[in-house]
C-alpha cells in the first residue's frame, strides 16, 4: 500500500460488528480498528473491481472447488466414453444384420428415440439384445 495522509471519517457500527473486529484484530496482525477496517475496505473493493471471486476465496475452498468439478469432469468423460463403446457395438450389429431398406431404418430410428425417452436414456447393447431374444 502506498504511503499516502489518511482523512479522518466516521463510521457507524453495531457493537456485535465492533466484538467481532476486536476478535479478529490481532489474529490478522493490526494494531487498531482502523486498520483492520481499512484493510478489510481494500479487500471487498478489491473484490468488486474484479468482479473475479478466485482472488478472494480461500485457497482451501477454492481447491475443493476445483476437485469435486475435476471428479465430475472425470466421470462424464468415463459415462460417455461407455456410451460411445455401446453405441458403436449397436451400429456395427445393426449394419451387420440389418436390412437396407429406409422405411426400416425410419421405424428402427424411431422405436430407438421412444426407448430413449421412456427410459431416461438407461439402456445397454445387452438389454436391447435381450429384448430383441425376447421377440
Amino acid at each position: 500500500m502506498e504511503s499516502e495522509s489518511k482523512t479522518r471519517t466516521a463510521v457507524w457500527l453495531k457493537p456485535s460488528t465492533i466484538r467481532k473486529i476486536d476478535t479478529w484484530m490481532a489474529p490478522d496482525n493490526c494494531e487498531t480498528r482502523s486498520e483492520f477496517i481499512e484493510k478489510a475496505l481494500v479487500f471487498y473493493t478489491g473484490y468488486l473491481e474484479t468482479n473475479d471471486a478466485s482472488k478472494y476465496l480461500c485457497e482451501v475452498l477454492s481447491n475443493m472447488i476445483r476437485g469435486i468439478l475435476d471428479n465430475n469432469n472425470n466421470r462424464l468423460r468415463s459415462l460417455l466414453f461407455k456410451w460411445c463403446v455401446e453405441l458403436n457395438m449397436a451400429c456395427h450389429t445393426i449394419a451387420a444384420h440389418f436390412g437396407d431398406a429406409e422405411i426400416d431404418r425410419r421405424e428402427l430410428r424411431g422405436y430407438a428415440a421412444q426407448e430413449v425417452k421412456e427410459t431416461c436414456g438407461q439402456i445397454s447393447f445387452d438389454n436391447a439384445l435381450d429384448i430383441q431374444r425376447q421377440l
